[in-house]
C-alpha cells in the first residue's frame, strides 16, 4: 500500500514538473520600434511569443483601434525558423498612428495558451509612446515649400479633348435630329383626315345601325360595347380631330378636349368608356337596363356636343334624301 502511495506522488511530481517545464517554454514579448513620434508618424508594435510546438495559444486579436492609437496596418502572423525543432517563434507586426499630442499607454496583452488540458496564462509588459507636434521656428517667415512652377501646355491632351467633345457634340445632335424626324413621322402617320360627312350624321346613322342589329338581346354584352365605344371613339376622332380610335379610355378622359364638354356630358362619357372597359377586359355583365342606359348616354352625349346649326343641317339633308 504504501508502494502504490508513493508511485501516485511520484507520478503526480513528474506531471507537475512537465507542466512546469511547458510553463516556463511560452515567452511573450511586446515591443515598440520607437517611443517618441510627431502627429500622424507611423510606429511598429511587435508582439512575439516563443512556445513548444504543442502548446495551443489563443493569439490577441487586433481590431482598428488599440485606446486613442489608430491601426493604420496589420501585417499578419509570421512565423521565424529557431534552432530548437520542439520551439516554435511567433511574430506580429502592427503598425500604429496617433493623431493627438500626449502619452498614450498600451496595455500589455495577456495570452491564454493550454498545457494538457490545463489552461494558463502568460503577460507582456504595458508600453508608452510619447506624441509631440513637429516644432515650429516663428523666427523665420512662412514660405512656399517649392517655388511656383509653369506647367507646359499639353496640346495633344488638349487637341484629344477638342476631338473628343466635338464628336460628343455631332452624335448628340444626330440622335436630338433623329428623334424631331421620328416625332415628325409619327405625327403625320397620325393625321386625321375629315370625313364627307359631318361628325353628327355619322353617329347617329350608326346609333340606328347598332340598334337595329339587337346585339347584346342576342346575348353578346361584349360586342355590343365595343361597337357602342366605337361610334363614341370615332365621333369624338371626327368631331376634335385626334386619333381617338388608337386611344385608350385614360387617353380621351385625360386630352385637352374634355374641358371644352359641359359636366354632366363628361360625366356620361366616363360611365360609358369604364363600364365597357370593365365588360371587355373584367367580363362584367351588366343588368339588362344598364344596356339601355349606356347606349342612351352615348346619344345624349353626341347630341350635347354637337353645335345647333350642324344637326339642323344635317336633319334638313337628311329630310331632302
Amino acid at each position: 500500500m504504501k508502494q502504490l502511495i508513493k508511485n501516485l506522488f511520484l507520478i503526480a511530481c513528474l506531471t507537475l514538473l512537465s507542466n512546469l517545464t511547458h510553463a516556463q517554454g511560452v515567452v511573450a514579448t511586446a515591443k515598440l520600434d520607437t517611443n517618441i513620434v510627431v502627429v500622424g508618424q507611423p510606429f511598429v508594435l511587435e508582439l512575439s511569443i516563443t512556445q513548444p510546438k504543442d502548446i495551443k495559444i489563443d493569439w490577441p486579436y487586433f481590431s482598428d483601434s488599440i485606446g486613442m492609437l489608430e491601426v493604420v496596418k496589420n501585417e499578419g502572423l509570421d512565423t521565424i525558423p529557431v534552432e530548437d525543432n520542439t520551439m516554435l517563434l511567433r511574430s506580429q507586426k502592427v503598425t500604429l498612428m496617433a493623431f493627438d499630442t500626449g502619452i498614450f499607454v498600451i496595455p500589455g496583452f495577456t495570452i491564454d495558451y493550454k498545457v494538457r488540458n490545463t489552461t494558463a496564462k502568460v503577460y507582456t509588459d504595458p508600453l508608452s509612446v510619447k506624441v509631440f507636434l513637429m516644432p515650429v521656428d516663428t523666427t523665420k517667415a512662412i514660405k512656399d515649400i517649392h517655388p511656383i512652377q509653369d506647367v507646359p501646355y499639353d496640346w495633344m491632351f488638349i487637341g484629344l479633348v477638342a476631338l473628343g467633345v466635338i464628336a460628343l457634340a455631332i452624335i448628340v445632335w444626330l440622335i436630338v435630329r433623329y428623334l424631331k424626324k421620328a416625332k415628325h413621322l409619327d405625327d403625320a402617320a397620325k393625321v386625321i383626315v375629315a370625313p364627307k360627312q359631318s361628325a353628327y350624321k355619322i353617329a347617329m346613322e350608326s346609333f340606328d345601325q347598332l340598334k337595329k342589329k339587337e346585339i347584346w338581346q342576342q346575348g353578346d354584352v361584349k360586342l355590343y360595347y365595343s361597337e357602342l365605344t366605337e361610334i363614341v371613339r370615332a365621333y369624338i376622332q371626327n368631331r376634335w380631330m385626334i386619333p381617338a380610335l388608337e386611344f385608350t379610355s385614360d387617353e380621351i378622359l385625360e386630352h385637352a378636349f374634355i374641358k371644352q364638354i359641359d359636366a354632366a356630358e363628361n360625366d356620361k362619357l366616363v360611365y360609358l368608356l369604364r363600364l365597357a372597359d370593365l365588360v371587355k377586359f373584367a367580363k362584367a355583365v351588366p343588368h339588362m337596363s344598364e344596356h339601355e342606359l349606356s347606349f342612351t348616354n352615348a346619344v345624349h352625349f353626341v347630341e350635347a356636343t354637337t353645335p345647333a346649326a350642324e344637326k339642323l343641317m344635317s336633319n334638313q339633308k337628311g329630310g331632302e334624301a
